[in-house]
């Protein structure tokens, strides 16, 4: 019986249930990892800078009017930022010129937009964290419409990005100043960076001699062991890669097709070499193996969950349902000797917003030297 992979959003990398303390018994995940630390219709996804997003979304019976507020922390900053994203889903993304900020019915004012996008002002800003603690009717109105934004675990999410930024017990705390547990706040940590080497742009005018792709070709899968367990599974455990051997079972099981390799030449010393790996209900993953043709019998797995190679870079985009409201993505960009994770984002929950997620909430982020 052929095994499906159950892809949840993450290329790969799945949100495991954390140990949490009593007030989130039900919160799960990890700031650093997928979709970051998740308390009801809250999330927290810091990158590796410790720069923390906080993005909290309409109630679930709200399904038909998604609405995210998105709150900004800076280590070491008191200040945070916030805005808000519309969407309706028989129009997409909304262009309005203002709308109006409820908390528990009373009117904070006019917030102007950018887009789809509505920007609060500072002093709306703190009072959306001045409620945070307390029961809150989130809402934004416009003239003939009113949108919902759920306060369900806001408290519990602010808090754990306090605990990440080293805030609670201090004066830069957002939820918690009076929490005795006293932290020490954090600084900010350096993007790393990544010097980006030449790479031939994707002209077709470098392809692989005949001789050398028939060499590698016939080689390829002794190089890189297309029987070995952590590339096919077992029958007990799910591969990394099981459509990369003809004879595995899941790969038998598409009888109409076959899966072959590609060769694309990275500069005059390396070559990509790419195979599917897997098939899920909407999404797929492919491998990529960086080969030095000096010494093609050691290629380099880089992942086994990309989507596409253009111009030094790996990519890998994964959806989290059919509709498309939740994406996540990683890049690997080649340095002219491996190429390194360069980039790692969720677009958040999967709560409506069907042209690719509220957000850009990023894990990982660098700078990039051309």
């Amino acid at each position: 019986m052929m095994r499906y992979r159950a892809v949840a959003l993450v290329f790969g990398f799945l949100m495991g249930i954390t140990a949490t303390p009593l007030w989130a018994a039900e919160a799960y995940g990890d700031p650093f990892k997928g979709d970051g630390f998740v308390k009801d219709d809250w999330q927290v996804v810091c990158d590796n800078t410790l720069t923390c997003r906080a993005a909290g979304y309409q109630p679930e019976s709200q399904y038909d009017m998604p609405a995210s507020m998105l709150i900004v922390a800076k280590p070491m900053q008191p200040k945070v930022s916030a805005k808000v994203k519309l969407f309706a889903n028989s129009e997409g993304h909304l262009t309005l010129n203002t709308a109006t900020l409820w908390l528990n019915h009373k009117n904070y004012g006019a917030i102007a937009a950018d887009g789809a996008e509505f920007a609060l002002s500072p002093r709306q800003t703190e009072a959306i964290i001045g409620h945070a603690r307390m029961h809150t009717n989130i809402a934004i109105k416009t003239a003939n419409r009113t949108w919902q934004i759920s306060d369900n675990g806001m408290s519990a999410v602010l808090l754990k990005l306090d605990e990440v930024q080293g805030r609670v017990g201090t004066k830069l705390a957002l939820v918690s100043k009076t929490n005795p547990k006293r932290q020490t706040p954090k600084v900010a940590r350096s993007k790393p960076v990544i010097h980006k080497a030449f790479a031939y742009p994707d002209d077709n005018k470098h392809p692989l001699a005949p001789t050398q792709k028939a060499y590698v070709n016939a080689n390829i899968n002794q190089w890189v062991d297309i029987n070995a367990q952590a590339l096919i599974g077992t029958k007990d455990s799910m591969g990394e890669c099981e459509l990369i051997n003809p004879a595995s079972e899941v790969a038998q099981s598409y009888k109409n097709e076959s899966f072959e390799w590609t060769f694309t030449p990275i500069d005059a010393n390396h070559t990509l070499a790419s195979h599917q790996c897997w098939r899920a209900a909407y999404n797929e993953g492919y491998g990529y193996w960086l080969i030095n043709n000096a010494k093609p019998s050691q290629p380099e797995l880089i992942t086994t969950s990309g989507n596409s190679y253009a111009k030094g870079q790996i990519a890998s985009a994964n959806k989290g349902r059919g509709i498309g409201d939740c994406w996540s993505g990683t890049v690997w960009t080649w340095n002219g000797k491996t190429f390194i994770k360069s980039s790692e984002i969720t677009t958040g929950l999967c709560r409506g917003f069907a042209d690719g997620g509220a957000w850009e909430l990023p894990t990982y982020v660098t700078d990039i030297v051309e």
